[in-house]
């Protein structure tokens, strides 16, 4: 499990930088290892976490007639997805403006040391949420097919296919 939540969120790489990958998987400037925690497996685990209460709390919790439509299942995916994206974004947003960030990842600098390019800025932690929104939307999808079954009154949504 390691490596599996870095891979998946490896999969929207293209919405944020290289370098700033790099600094989730956890690569600290000094040494020169990925000797720094693994951002990706923290944030994911939080999220799948969130996403799991989200769908107990939709299917066992609220389990109302009036609200198992598929419509109301889909203001609970997006409103689990929006706590998500803050999620990853607050917590990429405050070891950014902390400076946590390694250095070597963060500017290319010149021999006098002069900033030359800036390698990571503050989008790169909005991506970063956007990725966290759209993988713990899939882990909300596969929590619902899994556990909807359950439920007395929503076990048909998001689907209405009734036997």
């Amino acid at each position: 499990m390691n490596e599996i939540l870095g891979q998946i969120y490896c999969w929207f790489e293209s919405l944020f930088s290289q370098n700033f990958a790099e600094y989730l998987w956890g690569y600290n400037c000094d040494t020169q290892q990925y000797d720094n925690p693994n951002m990706f497996n923290q944030v994911g685990l939080l999220s799948i976490v969130v996403s799991l209460i989200c769908v107990l709390l939709y299917y066992y919790a609220i389990n109302h007639p009036r609200f198992s439509r598929w419509w109301h299942w889909l203001i609970v995916l997006i409103a689990s997805g929006a706590i998500n994206l803050f999620i990853g974004y607050g917590w990429t947003i405050s070891d950014f403006r902390n400076g946590v960030i390694g250095d070597c990842l963060m500017y290319v600098r010149n021999e006098q040391g002069d900033i030359v390019n800036q390698l990571i800025y503050e989008t790169d932690c909005w991506m970063f949420g956007v990725t966290n929104f759209i993988v713990s939307s899939g882990f909300f999808i596969i929590f619902s097919f899994a556990l909807r079954w359950g439920s007395s009154n929503c076990r048909y949504s998001p689907f209405v296919i009734r036997p």
